[in-house]
């Protein structure tokens, strides 16, 4: 299948290796593109809490993170958690799953005596932890450290491409990136171009955001993993 992969990079030319390896045909662009922010966190943080890749990445940008290495990381899935142990932390906790899991993971394996557990955050995100987890007693900081900026227009071989209907399927890993896909596809006047193609979602709260027309063409993934995505593709030949 030709597919489009939307997720930001470097993540986006990692998926695309596994679609070619598939015997797919993919074609990227991001939909949002990380920009990471310089922030002095004194001290030693009791935990740190990360919700993407990005949050790990994050951590390189932050003066003191060098001297974090062995403070105990949960990481939200396996992507993260081992993005985490390339980094050098070394006590690296996955809670294979979505923000309810990795809340239920720290209160499950981490006393709140801990001290402040550290969160590098995305400027918009889903607000769970943060409700969550000073619920149960945790001291969490939330340091907002990077931010997702969205792409203004779509780039001309994927307009071209969306235009000639060689697009036989959209991945999509987040609400946010759904919404703004949405909107381009629309600014450019495409949307009878899509009448035909698929999207493939991480989650129903991505599905629901695409706002998809056609129903029958909505496949979400069983968990919110790239594993489960790529399993509804399966190796269909381009």
């Amino acid at each position: 299948m030709r597919l489009l992969v939307t997720r930001p990079q470097p993540d986006a030319n990692r998926t695309a290796t596994r679609l070619r390896a598939l015997g797919h045909a993919p074609l990227v662009q991001p939909m949002l593109s990380p920009e990471y922010l310089h922030l002095d966190i004194p001290g030693v943080p009791g935990a740190i809490v990360v919700t993407s890749r990005n949050g790990v990445r994050a951590l390189a940008f932050l003066p003191n993170a060098a001297r974090w290495t062995r403070v105990p990381l949960f990481a939200v899935g396996a992507a993260t958690a081992a993005a985490a142990r390339q980094a050098g932390f070394a006590d690296v906790r996955s809670a294979d799953g979505d923000s309810m899991a990795l809340a239920d993971l720290i209160s499950a394996t981490l006393d709140p005596a801990v001290g402040d557990v550290l969160y590098p955050a995305a400027e918009n995100r889903r607000p769970d932890l943060e409700r969550i987890l000073p619920e149960r007693g945790f001291a969490l900081r939330v340091a907002v450290a990077y931010r997702m900026c969205p792409a203004e227009a779509l780039a001309t071989p994927v307009r071209t491409a969306l235009a000639g209907r060689e697009i036989d399927g959209i991945l999509l890993y987040s609400a946010r990136t759904a919404v703004i896909f949405a909107g381009l596809v629309a600014a450019a006047g495409l949307n009878d171009a899509l009448a035909e193609a698929g999207i493939y979602a991480i989650s129903r709260a991505t599905a629901d955001a695409a706002a998809w027309p056609d129903p029958s063409r909505l496949r979400i993934a069983a968990e919110p993993t790239e594993e489960a995505i790529l399993a509804l593709l399966g190796g269909s030949q381009a």
